[in-house]
């Protein structure tokens, strides 16, 4: 898509010429330029990149609103159940503490070009502009917060390599994208969205008036869109699927809702597809006997370790990460202070 190379060179134009600001909210660190993200906002310059280092201490108390074009990085999640992530297994996570405000991050006017990228949210995002790329962070519910958790209100916005998982309390939709808008990529995210007796709980929605490509996701939820190219996906629901006046091709359904044709599978037994062990989203990998093998449209594997850009455990980001370090409290004068690094590249 053209849209993926627009962001890509942004994103590295990001990384060749702008200034790295390091954030960390670890009590005691002392290598850093701010200890919140709030700070590091409003301290940053458009086309900055923010790094955020993992923390048990939140990065934010109140709702963030980004005005400036930045790149935001952390350095994955499930960082300890998955191997070689991360030295420090912590996660940069946002959690909105205000009474009442569930919104935890919104990219608003200003801020196109933007990138969220290895971080933790526990509540609400919200896409306000144009020409975002939000790949590679977990988002999960807020308690007592039940509204749709991503809200995509821009055109040229890729969902990418996602975890998101809610249980809300009303049939609303995990995601939805608004009208009018255009551009938009749901793909390689695992999206849970449980919602009993209260109607169908729906994972994603779209309008007739918006256009987006949905593929090699993982769906635990309803489904109700138009428009589309709707791919590769796996559909572990009982819920009900729409996708008014769309290609609907190579997808796999636990029930039969999925139009006949296409390469479509309907009926399929959950049990036969993933493997179902292991970390939280390594269990969802094929099963070498799962019928989601070579299934999706041109030969690729059906979910979301499938196609051009498969889903990277734990939300490693890609750059280049630590994930083994020892080092001695002391050193001495004739051996120094021998240190052992293990460090390997991500893509």
């Amino acid at each position: 898509m053209k849209i993926l190379l627009v962001i890509v060179l942004l994103f590295t134009a990001h990384f060749s010429f702008a200034k790295i600001w390091i954030v960390d909210s670890n009590a005691g660190s002392t290598a850093k330029d701010f200890t919140n993200l709030q700070a590091a906002h409003d301290g940053a310059t458009a086309g900055d990149t923010l790094y955020l280092i993992g923390s048990p201490v939140n990065y934010i108390t109140t709702k963030v609103t980004v005005t400036k074009r930045l790149v935001i990085i952390g350095p994955g999640y499930f960082l300890s159940q998955n191997a070689d992530t991360q030295a420090n297994v912590a996660s940069a996570y946002l959690n909105n503490t205000a009474v009442g405000i569930c919104e935890e991050l919104e990219f608003a006017t200003g801020s196109e070009g933007s990138v969220l990228m290895g971080i933790e949210i526990i509540g609400r995002l919200i896409i306000n502009a144009n020409n975002i790329l939000i790949k590679r962070n977990h988002i999960s519910q807020e308690g007592a917060c039940n509204l749709t958790m991503v809200t995509i209100n821009g055109s040229n916005v890729l969902f990418t390599q996602n975890f998101v998982d809610g249980n809300l309390n009303q049939s609303i939709p995990l995601i939805e994208v608004t009208a009018g808008k255009s551009g938009i990529l749901i793909g390689n995210n695992y999206l849970f969205h449980s919602c009993f007796g209260c109607g169908p709980a729906l994972a994603l929605s779209s309008p007739a008036t918006s256009s987006l490509e949905v593929s090699s996701n993982i769906f635990v939820g309803g489904f109700n869109i138009a428009n589309a190219i709707v791919q590769n996906n796996f559909f572990n629901t009982d819920n009900p699927f729409t996708a008014s006046a769309s290609l609907v091709r190579n997808n796999i359904h636990t029930n039969g809702y999925l139009p006949a044709g296409n390469g479509n599978i309907n009926s399929s037994s959950l049990g036969l597809r993933f493997v179902d062990t292991g970390s939280t989203d390594g269990r969802w990998k094929l099963k070498a006997t799962s019928p989601g093998l070579g299934a999706g449209f041109g030969g690729v594997d059906v979910g979301i370790f499938g196609g051009p850009e498969p889903y990277v455990l734990s939300g490693i980001p890609p750059i280049p990460t630590i994930y083994f370090l020892t080092a001695p409290a002391i050193g001495e004068k004739n051996t120094g202070l021998p240190i052992q690094i293990k460090v390997k590249s991500n893509n």
